[in-house]
């Protein structure tokens, strides 16, 4: 019986001693680590990531100029003196009036209210305008071996015009309303019908 309780007072003895050398799973190590509060970085230049400025972009040269278009249709030359001589002449004419007779005589406010005989190749005809005292009119013509032929649906410019500037305007749309017969001299073309007869010249610069 006595053997028996000091095998049991041993067994005992070495639990106790056992318990006391082993290190409980819940409590904290001994040298934790270090947080990373403690850990100390290198603050980061401001300048260090910045963007580097771009480099000032140059302003595109400038595009060259282009030449200037080709002259229109309404730039002619007139042919020789600039009097027509021949049929094809008056395709280009830019003469005015100096002189004129009508059923009550001499026309005498051409010399201070001239109106012009204008014409070009537009389109394949030929244009006909004429800057009167007061409006422009516009119209076709054609022209054959013996008259001046103005195609009577004229248009016309609007600005409005007192006497008697209107009345020379009205003159004119008439005469050149009815086929003109035509007279070639050196230096003039006479244009006539029943409203009257006028003498046309180069203009004088």
């Amino acid at each position: 019986m006595k053997k028996s309780l000091v095998l049991l007072g041993a067994l005992m003895a070495l639990l106790l001693a056992s318990a006391c050398s082993t290190t409980p799973s819940g409590s904290p190590d001994e040298n934790p680590p270090a947080s990373s509060a403690s850990q100390t970085t290198e603050p980061t230049s401001a300048t260090q990531n910045a963007p580097e400025p771009s480099a000032p972009q140059e302003a595109p040269a400038a595009a060259p100029s282009e030449d200037p278009p080709p002259a229109s249709d309404d730039d002619c030359v007139p042919a020789g003196t600039g009097i027509p001589a021949s049929v094809q002449d008056f395709e280009c004419l830019n003469l005015t009036s100096v002189s004129g007779t009508d059923a009550t005589g001499e026309i005498t406010w051409l010399g201070t209210d001239p109106f012009t005989l204008v014409t070009m190749v537009r389109d394949g005809n030929v244009a006909f305008s004429s800057k009167t005292p007061c409006n422009t009119l516009m119209s076709s013509v054609q022209v054959t071996d013996t008259q001046f032929v103005v195609d009577p649906n004229m248009a016309m410019t609007m600005m409005a015009c007192q006497s008697p500037q209107s009345d020379y305007e009205k003159w004119v749309a008439t005469f050149f309303s009815a086929p003109l017969n035509y007279t070639l001299n050196p230096d003039s073309l006479v244009l006539g019908n029943d409203h009257g007869t006028v003498t046309f010249k180069i203009p004088v610069v």
